[in-house]
């Protein structure tokens, strides 16, 4: 009896782990052209192909990885899920097509009320207005869900014109450049800065 114990306990457990991994997380934003949702198990593949590209790594601060691989994927799905509340969410075509990510980074002491934002999307979607808007919406709903947040910034590598582009057009103001700031890949680089206040994205709502 025991033993058949044991094995219907192992079957139900098998079972809700199956059908925990076919749900799928409620999105935060629903957009023309994205959903914006919390990442799921199963995205493991779709981020290790659309992530692993020396294209998109160049662009990224040293902790991303290149190659990525399927073991990455898996251990960023593992932090962004587990750290809360949840600041990291990726990005899917309607059709439930995996196409990037988009996330905050809390700053401390004295920059305790800024957020850094940060995203990247497949190369296979670049062009299709799907970072801008996601940008745009996404920086709104931080605003509205974090009081205490004052202020988005984000720093973009020189020569990067394509995501300077996004932030300009989401409404991000060019505060300066620092320069040689960034080693990447054998590269010294400017580091270009960009911020959206509270007041400037939710005007008297703010």
């Amino acid at each position: 009896m025991a033993s058949t114990a044991q094995n219907n306990s192992d079957a139900e457990q098998t079972e809700s782990q199956t059908q925990a991994e076919s749900e799928s997380p409620i999105p935060i934003l629903i957009l023309s052209r994205s959903i914006i949702r919390p990442y799921h198990v199963l995205d493991a593949p779709s981020i290790a192909r659309e992530a692993n590209n020396p294209l998109i790594a160049q662009w990224m601060r040293n902790l991303f990885p290149h190659p990525y691989t399927l073991s990455d994927a898996e251990s960023w799905i593992s932090i962004a899920t587990t750290t809360l509340p949840l600041r990291n969410f990726a990005i899917t075509r309607p059709d439930g097509t995996y196409v990037g990510a988009i996330g905050l980074k809390p700053l401390a002491d004295i920059e305790s009320r800024t957020m850094e934002i940060g995203y990247w999307v497949g190369e296979a979607h670049w062009g299709a207005g799907i970072m801008t808007e996601a940008v745009v919406a996404f920086s709104r709903w931080s605003f509205e869900t974090i009081p205490e947040l004052l202020r988005l910034e984000a720093g973009i590598f020189g020569g990067n014109e394509g995501s300077m582009a996004v932030l300009r057009k989401a409404g991000y103001t060019f505060e300066g450049r620092r320069r040689n700031a960034v080693f990447k890949n054998g590269k010294v680089l400017d580091f270009h800065m960009f911020a959206l206040l509270r007041e400037e994205c939710l005007g008297s709502q703010g």
